[in-house]
């Protein structure tokens, strides 16, 4: 009888020693109730939308309905309009991402899970984050996540190369490209092919010895070439030519070394310059001709086709050199029938070349043209020009009219 009282004692004790575990166990798994604030902190910015927090689910950014917004769901994912190809299939629905924005608050034991997007202009990758002022990694679905047993502040920084909080933009390649009687290269001294998103871009063109750049055209691809993966580079290039795909240059004026410069404005995607219309001297008029031939063959037979017409047309250029007091001047062109005409005509697409000779070199000179240098703006060198056989000392400039598309007034003066 004693010896099974104490083997219930001894159940009864152990058995009262196990309560406080189990009580512990239950209170674990109730749910928390305190909550924490989680402040998502604006980097140094200057738009709203320049870095946002937004909501992901493995890894995928989530979206809501949003007549405001500025994405659509095509072809099973949200994007941006402009990167459909055809308008007619662009959804009317639009969506919104998820942000994550000021200061929340979030259950203790809770993981808040985000990404970092930003506005075209700016460059995500450049961008850090940082937890209660240390540096968070991402996970492997390059998203961050946090959690949250404390006060948290989440802040996105970017930094100079002073060490200055600043914000960093998208920064693009423009490829410059070399053929037959011409090179496309950086202006002198500079060694660059990248330009941050929203600057100009300036190359120069050198056309070499033994060729004519009467018919030259320069021109920039913006973006990516879709045909690149089945056509060789060159072909790709005058295709993009052909169907419009390009945006044709101007340039602005002539180097030193007697280089066209050309700038490439407001750019916001990798580009590709080219060029186009280079021929060597022997054979400079022939296309001229060809074009003339042409242009008779179809009025003669009443045929008015814009594409056709944009190539064969036929300009008429004047030029008043009336108040050019002490100043002469020669114009270089596919077909010469005098040296200093004052009205000639030239064929679509073709250039012209105005060489300026001054004896004073004190003397301001003025050239302008309508269209293309209404304000006389364009960059030249005045170079000095010495006769050997003479003595004479006179100075030169050189001013190109690219690509004519219009009938054109040159004044100099």
């Amino acid at each position: 009888m004693k010896k099974t009282i104490s083997v219930l004692l001894a159940v009864l004790m152990l058995a009262f020693t196990f309560v406080p575990a189990f009580a512990a166990d239950t209170n674990e798994n109730e749910e928390s109730t305190t909550t924490y604030n989680v402040t998502f902190q604006a980097p140094v910015q200057l738009e709203d939308d320049a870095f946002i927090y937004v909501k992901s689910v493995n890894g995928e950014v989530q979206y809501v309905p949003d007549e405001n917004g500025e994405y659509v769901f095509f072809e099973g994912r949200y994007m941006l309009p402009s990167n459909i190809v055809h308008p007619e299939d662009v959804p009317e629905e639009r969506f919104s991402p998820v942000q994550y924005q000021g200061t929340v608050s979030v259950k203790e034991g809770e993981t808040v899970v985000f990404k970092v997007m930003t506005s075209e202009k700016y460059n995500v990758y450049t961008a850090s984050v940082f937890i209660n002022g240390k540096p968070a990694a991402l996970n492997a679905q390059d998203d961050y996540t946090v959690y949250v047993d404390r006060d948290l502040v989440i802040k996105v920084a970017e930094y100079d190369e002073n060490g200055n909080e600043a914000l960093l933009r998208n920064h693009f390649n423009v490829k410059l490209t070399s053929g037959d009687g011409y090179k496309v290269k950086t202006l002198k001294n500079e060694n660059y092919e990248v330009t941050y998103y929203g600057d100009s871009f300036e190359f120069r063109v050198k056309v070499l010895s033994g060729y004519s750049a009467a018919g030259m055209k320069v021109s920039v691809h913006r973006g990516q070439a879709v045909l690149g993966g089945f056509l060789d580079e060159e072909d790709s290039d005058m295709l993009l030519g052909i169907m419009g795909g390009t945006e044709t240059l101007t340039s602005y004026g002539v180097d030193e070394d007697g280089c066209r410069l050309y700038r490439i404005e407001n750019v916001t995607t990798d580009c590709k310059v080219l060029v186009s219309g280079v021929q060597e001297e022997s054979s400079v008029g022939i296309m001229a001709m060809f074009k003339r031939i042409i242009r008779l063959i179809l009025d003669f037979l009443g045929i008015k086709l814009d594409i056709l017409n944009s190539f064969t047309a036929v300009y008429e250029i004047n030029i008043d050199a009336s108040q050019a007091d002490g100043i002469t001047y020669q114009v270089i062109r596919s077909e010469e029938e005098e040296i200093t005409p004052s009205s000639f005509k030239v064929t679509a697409g073709e250039g012209v070349t105005i060489i300026i000779t001054k004896k004073d070199p004190d003397q301001a000179v003025n050239v302008m043209w309508t269209p293309g240098n209404e304000t006389g703006k364009y960059e030249t060198q005045w170079l000095v020009d010495y006769n050997t056989l003479t003595g004479e000392v006179s100075y030169v400039a050189v001013y190109n009219i690219d690509n004519i598309s219009a009938d054109t007034k040159v004044v100099i003066s």
